[in-house]
């Protein structure tokens, strides 16, 4: 059924015009053929509409349907290149051969006729030479001569012979409607210059003398101003219609040798000379022969044998057979091949599409085309193998997720600060889980420890560690209050005390020498972390920190003074016992403490590293703002000279403000 909209318009137009040419018979039926005339036009306009748009959809369809096909569209090219040719080159050779036949057979006629004409010429001038030796009169060398049937010989003297001729003209010629093979010589008598004239009638006794070797004769007529009478035959007229037309025709067409043998109808020109002016007339010579015929006469006169010809031709005909077939056999083969190749490759594509990745093609030969199926097979075998390794990293992926949402209820989930103090932090992991550690760790209401750390690597490994390091400082952290809330129990309301005790400074230096023993001891020997640990206390205002080769953390004052925290000693993790050293700064009202990873000041862009002095001029340009503005200004800060390239390191900054 037709579904596009041009088949639906075809299809409307087609029912018109049946419409259209029933309703053009009922009125043919009725006696109203005015009517029904009236409705021709548009008939035969719809016809042809319907016609083409019939014609368009059929290309359309064979194109979509037929030509959809590998195989079909191979035929089609096959016989284009192939079939077409051959059809070409046999037609073209049959044509040709009709044609070189056909100039045979006429060549065969004028040739014979040229040779009559010689014989006149070598007959007339023998008699030229008799009457003039032995004083022969015409009638006695006519009555001798029995070469020639209906010949006649004419002594006229030179002065009544048109000026055109000379001594040994020979040919055709045509005097008062009737056509002549004559032969003029020229000839010494008591009377003067004379010529001997010899003149047989062209007739339907000399056609068929001639035809009786080529087959049928037929003289026609070119001359539109010709006032040629009837050809006699004998002294009696031809035939009605072909006298009358100046045509004349004899002898009859050879019986065929075999089926084969077919008639060749063709014609050529003959030249007629006008006896009375010497002008050329051009008459038409018709041969109907066949090729048998005009085969023994060409053989014939080459002194050709016909069997050595016919073997030869035969031998090229089956040559060119065999090569054809070949070229035939070759195509099919390897129209197979491809066939055979692009079906299996589509029906592995329908696998394909099923998600059925364990079909595998049969390969049965070795070319180009099989190594195109071993291709489709490897193809198949790492996209199996790919779907594997995806799913296994999507698993991987989904553990990840999990583990970033772990690692990311490590971090501080709000600011703890104290009354003179405020805190913030931020981390930005490079990757899904990250390395970098910071965390606020809180002591009282008027007590907070400050950490930041960087973990040696990237990934699972430092994510790892890196809890490791959060949970031993938690460890640290709930010790001290567990000592501090056994002391306050022996009060009169241990709950009261236990909020409200005050809990003895810890040490970040033991702390640090701590960790360290831990992680030298639990950790592989290339692991490590540098970590930066600062306890402040509200009463004091100071804040007492040790380093472990973290990157110094900057005390920006309100000033514009800038101080950094060096003081302590080597990463922890390292070797097996460290010495770390500790330091107390105090804090005045509006400094900004800065403890940051080397994700901050380490990217570079075509002019460098982001550096410390780009970080502090951040910050101390927007000071005043809240702390988390002030980071997000750093990460905007280090995202814009990074620019469109990849984060390349755990970006973590923390700040904290005196108030």
């Amino acid at each position: 059924m037709p579904r596009t909209r041009l088949a639906l318009a075809t299809l409307y137009l087609a029912g018109i015009e049946a419409l259209l040419l029933l309703l053009q018979w009922v009125l043919k039926a009725m006696h109203a053929a005015g009517a029904a005339d009236s409705l021709s036009g548009w008939t035969t306009f719809l016809g042809w509409t319907v016609s083409m748009l019939l014609l368009w959809l059929g290309l359309r369809w064979l194109r979509d349907h037929v030509m959809w096909s590998v195989r079909n569209r191979l035929i089609v090219t096959y016989l284009f290149i192939g079939g077409v040719p051959v059809t070409l080159a046999v037609s073209i050779a049959l044509l040709s051969g009709y044609l070189v036949l056909g100039d045979l057979a006429v060549f065969s006629a004028v040739s014979e006729i040229k040779v009559e004409a010689n014989r006149l010429s070598a007959a007339n001038a023998a008699a030229e030479e008799e009457i003039n030796r032995h004083s022969s009169t015409p009638e006695k060398i006519t009555a001798r001569d029995t070469s020639f049937p209906g010949r006649s010989i004419a002594i006229v003297p030179a002065s009544s012979v048109p000026g055109w001729v000379k001594d040994g003209f020979t040919g055709l010629v045509n005097e008062k409607g009737h056509i002549y093979l004559r032969a003029v010589n020229s000839h010494q008598d008591a009377r003067g210059d004379a010529m001997v004239i010899s003149s047989i009638q062209l007739d339907r006794k000399f056609l068929a003398r001639i035809a009786s070797k080529v087959g049928s004769l037929t003289l026609y007529s070119l001359d539109p101003n010709g006032d040629e009478k009837a050809l006699e035959t004998n002294g009696s007229k031809a035939q009605g219609t072909a006298a009358a037309s100046g045509r004349i025709s004899a002898g009859s067409v050879p019986a065929p040798i075999n089926a084969l043998d077919r008639e060749v109808d063709f014609g050529g020109p003959i030249q007629v000379t006008e006896w009375e002016n010497g002008l050329l007339r051009t008459r038409i010579l018709g041969v109907t022969t066949r090729f048998s015929a005009v085969y023994s006469y060409i053989t014939a006169s080459m002194g050709i044998g016909s069997t050595v010809i016919v073997i030869a031709l035969i031998g090229l005909a089956i040559a060119f057979a065999i090569v054809v077939l070949i070229a035939l056999l070759i195509g099919i083969g390897l129209t197979r091949k491809i066939t055979y190749s692009v079906a299996n490759l589509y029906r592995a594509t329908q696998f394909i599409n099923r998600g059925d990745f364990s079909h595998r093609i049969d390969v049965r030969a070795k070319d180009q085309l099989a190594a195109l199926q071993v291709s489709f097979n490897s193809m198949t075998d790492n996209l199996e193998k790919l779907i594997a390794e995806q799913k296994e990293k999507e698993r991987l992926q989904s553990e990840l997720e999990i583990a970033h949402e772990v690692q990311a209820q490590l971090f501080p989930r709000a600011n703890v600060g104290t009354s003179t103090l405020q805190l913030h932090g931020i981390c930005r992991p490079a990757r899904i889980v990250s390395g970098d550690y910071y965390d606020f760790l809180s002591y009282g209401p008027q007590q907070v420890m400050v950490a930041v750390g960087d973990i040696s690597g990237k990934g699972i490994s430092a994510a790892l560690l890196m809890a490791t390091i959060h949970s031993a400082v938690r460890a640290y952290e709930q010790e001290q209050l567990v000592s501090v809330g056994m002391a306050a129990a022996y009060g009169t309301n241990s709950r009261i005390a236990a909020f409200e005790a005050r809990v003895a400074p810890p040490s970040p230096a033991q702390m640090l020498w701590l960790l360290n023993r831990h992680l030298f001891q639990s950790t592989q020997p290339e692991k490590y972390a540098t970590l930066f640990l600062g306890f402040y206390d509200d009463d004091k205002h100071r804040l007492t920190y040790a380093n472990a080769g973290h990157l110094p953390p900057i005390v920006l004052g309100a000033d514009g003074t800038v101080r950094r925290l060096e003081t302590g000693g080597t990463v922890v993790g390292l070797f097996p016992d460290c010495d770390y050293a500790e330091e107390t700064v105090e804090l005045y009202p509006g400094d900004i403490f800065i403890a940051f990873s080397d994700g901050i000041t380490e990217p570079e862009n075509e002019f460098g590293e982001f550096g410390e002095d780009r970080l502090i001029e951040t910050v101390a340009a927007h000071r005043q703002q809240p702390l988390e503005r002030i980071t997000e200004h750093v990460i905007s800060a280090v995202q814009d000279w990074i620019g469109s390239t990849e984060q390349p390191d755990d970006i973590t900054v923390v700040l904290a403000r005196r108030i």
